[in-house]
């Protein structure tokens, strides 16, 4: 009876039993009904759910699960015609599985009716399986940009997270409050030329991402419903962190451009941005806005995916870049589409990886 079939709601139990044993060793300590509930929403109620773009589990000779592939339909406007994209994730195969199980079910997701394959949050293994089967490695979006904004505070962290004595931390975290507010009389200033900040409502933008991105040859496609959808998905998968979702206004009180970011609980946390996007002659200035509202939040670092149209405005704040451990992998039977993903003409935020 070894197969690879769709993924059933019923399949559920068994695919959170073989995703604790993957995940919940490498630091995922959700509950087994929070999984099942996760596993159903982001699987079965997708507002975007296609019938013909499925998850897929493989079935041993027993007639048991032990492979597992996700996969999460998305949608991206290719030169103003809309594209069926699909995000393969969750990739795991039982320690008892036949061999070759991972690159079986890959091998299926590839040959789906999608135009384009993405996935963003790929490990070593899964860049080899992708590779191996036609797939390309996108080394300019595997970079994430870093802006300390509290770098003394920073520095406490990185030498706690290295075995300095919390005694010690603790003892110098008043004079790093000091000096991260002397810094913070030079920090870029939001309202700088008429600039503002305030909430960012979903219908803008589900709406007015094309006119930021309007030479973009890829970009993505929005509705609310779906961004209500992924924005409840991604703060349940983080209930310890703070979703800030911020538009910036110029002086003629025009959208310059927004984002994105989740920051952790209480003073002191690291924001890791979900999506960052300006005007082209607005870019400094969204960027700044960026840093001053987490200064502003608390946040003592911040950080996101490269986005290959603000590496100028980042490299002169000091940001610096750094692959992170992750990759961003894309198939498509299309070489204009790779062609333009290749060379940074897409435009990819968190939001269109894995959740």
């Amino acid at each position: 009876m070894d197969l690879i079939r769709a993924f059933e709601r019923a399949d559920i139990p068994q695919v959170v039993d073989l995703f604790r044993w993957a995940f919940v060793r490498n630091g995922d300590r959700r509950d087994t009904a929070t999984l099942h509930r996760y596993f159903e929403r982001v699987f079965f109620e997708n507002p975007w759910y296609d019938e013909e773009l499925p998850s897929f589990v493989h079935v041993d000779d027993n007639g048991a699960i032990d492979g597992f592939v996700g996969v999460q339909p998305k949608r991206l406007r290719w030169r103003g015609r809309r594209l069926r994209v699909a995000t393969p994730t969750k990739l795991m195969a039982a320690p008892t599985a036949t061999p070759l199980v991972a690159s079986r079910l890959v091998r299926r997701v590839f040959a789906g009716p999608q135009d384009l394959l993405f996935s963003d949050i790929g490990n070593d293994a899964g860049k080899r399986i992708w590779e191996a089967l036609g797939g390309a490695t996108v080394i300019l979006y595997s970079l994430q940009w870093q802006r300390p904004v509290r770098p003394a505070r920073h520095a406490l962290s990185w030498l706690r997270a290295r075995g300095v004595p919390a005694v010690v931390t603790r003892g110098l975290r008043p004079l790093s409050s000091v000096a991260d507010s002397l810094l913070a009389r030079w920090r870029p200033r939001a309202a700088s030329d008429g600039y503002s900040i305030e909430d960012l409502p979903l219908d803008m933008l589900a709406t007015r991402l094309p006119d930021l991105l309007a030479r973009r040859a890829l970009q993505p496609e929005y509705d609310e419903q779906w961004l209500d959808w992924l924005l409840d998905i991604a703060q349940q998968n983080e209930p310890g962190r703070v979703l800030r979702r911020r538009l910036v206004r110029n002086a003629r009180q025009e959208p310059a451009g927004w984002f994105l970011y989740s920051l952790e609980a209480g003073n002191g946390g690291g924001a890791e941005v979900l999506q960052l996007v300006a005007r082209k002659d607005e870019r400094a200035q969204v960027l700044d806005a960026l840093l001053d509202d987490a200064w502003n939040a608390g946040a003592t670092m911040v950080a996101g995916r490269l986005e290959p149209g603000l590496m100028r405005e980042m490299s002169a704040r000091h940001c610096y870049f750094r692959e992170a451990g992750h990759w961003t992998l894309v198939h498509s039977k299309n070489p204009e589409l790779l062609e333009a993903i290749l060379g940074g003409d897409a435009f990819f935020s968190r939001l269109e990886g894995e959740w």
